[in-house]
C-alpha cells in the first residue's frame, strides 16, 4: 500500500497489444497509416489508442487534419515501449529453429500481438513451476491456467513447459521468454511513473537489491531520506547473492543492485556506477586475546579460527590474495557465511575472526560486542555502487533513490566511528544523570 493510499495494483497497467497500437501510431503519425500496417479498423485503432490514455489519464497525440504528433507524455511512453518492443525481439530471436511440432513461429513474439491473459498465465507457472500455485495467485482455475498456457505454446508453435508428474518446468525457451516478458513489463511499469512525474505525482514501486555491506547503515539511511521527501513511493529490498540479484535485475524483478562492485565487461549487459571505496578490517569479539597485544602479525591472526563469505566474493579474494603475497598458508577449516547475524553469533561465542567493512558492524562495535583489531589491512580497498542494466534508463524512483544513496554514503563515511561511539556514549550518561536527578 503506497503512503496515499494507492495500491500498486490500482495503478495503471499497459496491456502489451496496446503498446502495439501505440508504436504503430507513433512510428506512422497515422491513425490510418496504423490501422494499415496493423491490419485493422481505424475505429479499433482509435479505440485503443482512446483506452490507454484514459488508464493513463493523459493524451498522448495531439490530433491534426494532417495526423498525429506526440505529447511530452507521449514521447515518455514512446521510449519505455521501445525498450519493451526490443525484449520482446529478444524473445524471438531465442526461439528454437524446430522442436518434434514442426517450425517455431515467433511473429507474434516479435510484433506483440499476445494476449495479456496468456502471458499472465505463462509467467506465474514459469514462476511456481505449478498450475495449481499460478491459479491462486491470479485468482483463477487450474482449468483456465493451462487453457492460457496451451494458447501461448499453439501461436508460437514451441513447447514453454516440460510436464512432469509433480511440476511443469520452463524448457530453456520458456524460461528465456518469461525473463523478457518481465523485463518489457518493468519498462511499462516505468513508463508509468513517468508519465505520473511528469504531471507532478512522484509515484512508483521500487526493488533494491542488496548486497551484505550497504544494509546496516547506508541502504536504511538512503531510504529513509527519500520515503521522507516522497511518501508515495513504494519500496522493496531483497537479500540475496550477487548472483541472484543480478539474474533478478536481468528479468525486470529488481530495479537496481547496491553493494560491491565487481567491474564492468566490454559485453555486459550491466553497467555500474561507483559512490565510494571502503577498505577491510579484521573483526573480533571484545575481550578477544588479541584486543590486548600491543602489535598484532599475520602469525598471530592465523592462529584463529575464521568465519568468512564463500569463496569467489571480491571479500574473501581480497584476503587470501593479501596473506598469499606474504607467502603464508589460508586458514583453514573456515566457516562460511553471508549472514551478518550468524557472523555475529559465532563471533560472540568463540575467539574466531572475521574480514569485512567496519561499517557493516557499526551498531555492534558501538554497543561494545564486538571491536576491530588495530590491524591495517592495506591494498584491501573495495568499490561500491549501483548496478543497473545497460542501455535502460532507470526508473524516477531509482534515479531519486541513487541520489539519496550517494548523499548517504558521504555522511557516513565522514563520520568516524570513534565520533559516533562517544555521542551515544555521552548522550546515555546524560539521560542516566536526567534519571538520578528525578
Amino acid at each position: 500500500m503506497a503512503a496515499n493510499g494507492e495500491t500498486i495494483a490500482s495503478q495503471p497497467r499497459i496491456g502489451i497489444r496496446q503498446v502495439r497500437v501505440f508504436l504503430a501510431v507513433a512510428n506512422c503519425q497515422s491513425v490510418t497509416g496504423a490501422a494499415s500496417v496493423l491490419n485493422r479498423s481505424q475505429t479499433c485503432v482509435t479505440k485503443s489508442l482512446r483506452d490507454l490514455e484514459c488508464q493513463l489519464g493523459e493524451t498522448l497525440f495531439d490530433r491534426s487534419s494532417k495526423g498525429v504528433t506526440l505529447t511530452a507524455f507521449g514521447k515518455s511512453l514512446l521510449a519505455r515501449a521501445r525498450e519493451a518492443e526490443s525484449a520482446f525481439a529478444a524473445a524471438g530471436a531465442l526461439a528454437p529453429g524446430s522442436d518434434d511440432s514442426g517450425n517455431a513461429d515467433t511473429s507474434r513474439l516479435s510484433s506483440m500481438d499476445i494476449s495479456d491473459r496468456w502471458l499472465d498465465a505463462f509467467v506465474a507457472v514459469a514462476e511456481h513451476q505449478n498450475s495449481g500455485a499460478a491459479a491462486e495467485q491470479l485468482g483463477l482455475t487450474s482449468t483456465a491456467v493451462c487453457a492460457s498456457i496451451r494458447k501461448l505454446e499453439d501461436a508460437l508453435q514451441v513447447p514453454l513447459f516440460e510436464r512432469t508428474p509433480a511440476a511443469m518446468i520452463p524448457t530453456g525457451f520458456g524460461d528465456n521468454l518469461a525473463r523478457c516478458v518481465k523485463l518489457a513489463r518493468s519498462h511499462l511499469r516505468s513508463a508509468c511513473d513517468e508519465i505520473a512525474n511528469l504531471r507532478g505525482a512522484r509515484r512508483g514501486r521500487l526493488v533494491i537489491g542488496t548486497l551484505p555491506f550497504v544494509r546496516t547503515i547506508i541502504v536504511p539511511k538512503a531510504i529513509t531520506a527519500l520515503l521522507d521527501k516522497h511518501r508515495s513511493l513504494d519500496v522493496a529490498t531483497v537479500e540475496g547473492s550477487y548472483e541472484d540479484l543480478v539474474a533478478g535485475l536481468r528479468c525486470g524483478d529488481i530495479d537496481i543492485v547496491v553493494g560491491a562492485l565487481r567491474g564492468e565487461t566490454p559485453d555486459s549487459d550491466l553497467e555500474e556506477q561507483l559512490v565510494f571505496d571502503a577498505n577491510l578490517s579484521v573483526i573480533a569479539r571484545s575481550g578477544h586475546p588479541l584486543l590486548n597485544k600491543a602489535q598484532c602479525r599475520w602469525t598471530d591472526l592465523l592462529q584463529y579460527q575464521w568465519v568468512l563469505p564463500r569463496t569467489g566474493t571480491p571479500t574473501r579474494k581480497l584476503f587470501e590474495d593479501a596473506i598469499l603475497a606474504r607467502g603464508l598458508q589460508l586458514p583453514e577449516h573456515v566457516i562460511e557465511t553471508s549472514s551478518l547475524v550468524l557472523l555475529r553469533g559465532l563471533l560472540l561465542e568463540s575467539d574466531r575472526l572475521t574480514v569485512l567493512s567496519r561499517h557493516q558492524v557499526r551498531f555492534e562495535e558501538e554497543s561494545g560486542v564486538l571491536a576491530t583489531l588495530p590491524f591495517p589491512l592495506p591494498g584491501t580497498d573495495r568499490p561500491f555502487g549501483l548496478t543497473s542494466r545497460r542501455n535502460a534508463a532507470l526508473s524516477p524512483a531509482a534515479e531519486l533513490f541513487a541520489s539519496e544513496l550517494r548523499v548517504a554514503a558521504a555522511q557516513c563515511l565522514a563520520t568516524p566511528l570513534e565520533s559516533v561511539a562517544t555521542k551515544r556514549r555521552s548522550a546515555g550518561l546524560m539521560a542516566l544523570h536526567t534519571v538520578n536527578s528525578l
